[in-house]
């Protein structure tokens, strides 16, 4: 819909009768005793017809009799003013869409004290362009871009005069100039010359490219970096024709660098040397120091809760950090890690962190110590991330009532994890992977030898406006020396909230002697949900999970199956699951409650 186009006008509001007669004590008693509705307006109504949108929706937004048809104070004879300008703010309603020849009939009637303004317009005959005039002047005039531009309008343009149209164009004109680099083009002529009588009109846009420009020397206005961190992050190489997404792109970078809360860039076209144009970089300084903390709640693992500092701006190097605390019953993390940039510094880092983590499987508990260094790469959107790093642990696990177990490892390894979802909180297609892939050797100090690959996935896909089926699988293989030192938190397990579900938390897998599960060297599960938006903020679901870890030979498939409902909400989601173990049987008391809510605070 074009944009509405209003006028300005004027009226002059009708004075108060004298009131002499009345004392000011006995004005102000009236006023004091009068009832709300004694202030009431003059009741009045507007129609008007004969014409479709946009035209009847820009006449009303002109009509002052229309925007003040509820005004308290409106009179008879205020109301007769408004209607006697009525027509001719009908016409200069309808000109913006090349409508001149409007023929329009007034009638204001009364009865008994309401008021009635009808106005029934014929538009009459559009009027059309019949001639162009648009030309590119300047050193830029030849470019294949300024002359497509050019047919691009007349191509998409039906001929009728429509002024927001071509006062879209212009802008589009100087928004190609400004993307090809000649940031100085202007409108030297813009005009429409109507001819009433035969219905015609000829539009002249006359546009001068002005000079091509290139990036020179970049200034950077702040104290809080140092100037050689900085040159990693400037994207715009001198001598590169200016262009104004390039100049965007450099200035997201720099915001996306997390050092700075502003940036302003500013072109320096009076020190314009050789059209090469410096370019002015003021940037304001981030809060350094962040705190940031979450709340969740899942079956297998009880309450958790989350927290995270973080130092932004340690140093003039850039270099960062953050703490790191997670606490649940059955599993918890301290880590500090220290960033810092190198390479190409927007998106690659070396990232040093320490920590101490448990975790508690019903026969199984862990307690380990771990020192990393790691290259760390991935995208500003987060859905690309790499990581090649070394590990040192030193892991104390207990299996059921066996005695503690000590396991030292060197550890070298690769993590790799990208996604494609929509972003909103009910994405219908998308997919994810992850893969990580790790290993140590007693050659290199540590107390057996392993190589373990962990690989997990999710793919869904749209069924109609609101359905949606929802994959996952997961598979995981370990190649082991010593398989008793080898550390409980490395081994694999099934079942669970995102597992195979209607099993209890890490209960499926190898056992010992004793009963206890021990976990396996291998695991594989897979996971098919269907789930349908039936409210804005309400989704029911269907699935069926398959899986099991194992030593050797995957002797046997669990399935769970069951249905559910979740809650969307911008700080988080509730997911609430009633699944049943099928393979062990679909009675009432073997069903499981799956719950899981989660959201930053």
């Amino acid at each position: 819909m074009p944009p509405h186009y209003f006028s300005r006008s004027t009226h002059k509001r009708l004075s108060a009768k004298s009131l002499s007669s009345l004392s000011l004590t006995g004005f102000v008693a009236l006023l004091l005793l009068s009832p709300p509705f004694a202030f009431a307006g003059t009741p009045l109504t507007v129609e008007v017809s004969g014409l479709e949108a946009p035209l009847q929706t820009n006449v009303l937004n002109f009509l002052d009799i229309e925007k003040n048809k509820s005004n308290e104070e409106l009179t008879p004879r205020w109301i007769q003013h408004l209607h006697k300008q009525a027509p001719q703010e009908i016409r200069e309603a309808l000109y913006p869409f090349g409508y001149y020849h409007a023929t329009i009939q007034a009638d204001l009637t009364e009865n008994h004290g309401k008021w009635l303004a009808r106005y029934t317009i014929d538009a009459g005959k559009p009027t059309f362009i019949t001639k162009h005039n648009i030309r590119w002047t300047g050193e830029g005039a030849t470019h294949p871009v300024f002359q497509e531009s050019i047919q691009k309008l007349i191509n998409s343009s039906n001929g009728q005069v429509i002024h927001a149209k071509y006062d879209a164009a212009k802008s589009n004109f100087l928004n190609v100039a400004l993307s090809e680099g000649y940031p100085q083009a202007k409108i030297t002529k813009s005009e429409i010359l109507i001819d009433l009588d035969a219905h015609s009109a000829e539009l002249t846009l006359l546009m001068d490219t002005g000079p091509l420009y290139y990036f020179g020397d970049i200034h950077f206005l702040q104290d809080f970096l140092d100037p050689e961190l900085l040159q990693k992050y400037v994207s715009l190489k001198k001598g590169q024709p200016y262009s104004h997404d390039a100049l965007l792109e450099f200035q997201q970078n720099l915001i996306a660098s997390n050092y700075a809360r502003e940036v302003t860039l500013t072109p320096l076209f009076a020190k314009t040397q050789d059209k090469l144009l410096p370019i002015e970089v003021l940037m304001q300084p981030i809060l350094p120091h962040k705190l940031s903390f979450g709340l969740g709640y899942e079956t297998d693992i009880g309450i958790r809760g989350s927290a995270r500092w973080e130092d932004r701006l340690l140093n003039s190097y850039g270099h960062h950090s953050d703490l790191f605390f997670k606490l649940s019953e059955k599993e918890g993390l301290f880590r500090g890690q220290y960033y810092i940039p190198v390479n190409k510094a927007l998106t690659d880092s070396w990232v040093s962190s320490a920590g101490i983590e448990y975790e508690t499987t019903p026969d199984t508990s862990s307690r380990t110590v771990a020192l990393e260094t790691a290259f760390v790469r991935k995208n500003l959107e987060d859905t690309h991330f790499y990581k090649g790093f070394l590990l040192a642990s030193y892991e104390y696990f207990t299996i059921g009532d066996d005695p503690q177990v000590g396991t030292k490892l060197f550890s070298i390894g690769t993590t790799i994890r990208f996604s494609d979802l929509e972003d909103n909180i009910y994405p219908q297609s998308g997919y994810s992977f992850f893969s990580d892939l790790r290993g140590a050797s007693e050659i290199l100090l540590s107390d057996t030898t392993y190589t373990r690959l962990h690989l997990k996935g999710r793919y869904m896909f749209g069924l109609g406006e609101n359905g949606r089926l929802d994959s996952h699988f997961e598979f995981g293989s370990a190649w082991v020396d010593d398989y008793n030192v080898y550390p409980t938190s490395l081994r694999f397990f099934a079942g669970g909230d995102s597992s195979v579900r209607g099993y209890k938390y890490e209960s499926l897998g190898p056992m010992d002697d004793d009963g206890n599960i021990i976990g396996g060297k291998h695991v594989f599960s897979a996971s098919l949900e269907y789930d349908h938006r039936v409210a804005k903020s309400w989704v029911i679901d269907i699935f069926a999970d398959a899986g099991n870890a194992y030593d050797d030979t995957l002797d046997k498939v669990f399935i769970g199956s069951g249905f559910g409902f979740r809650w969307l909400a911008p700080f988080g989601s509730l997911r609430f699951d009633f699944a049943w173990p099928v393979s062990e049987g679909l009675t009432i008391s073997a069903a499981r409650i799956h719950i899981g809510f989660g959201a930053t605070l």
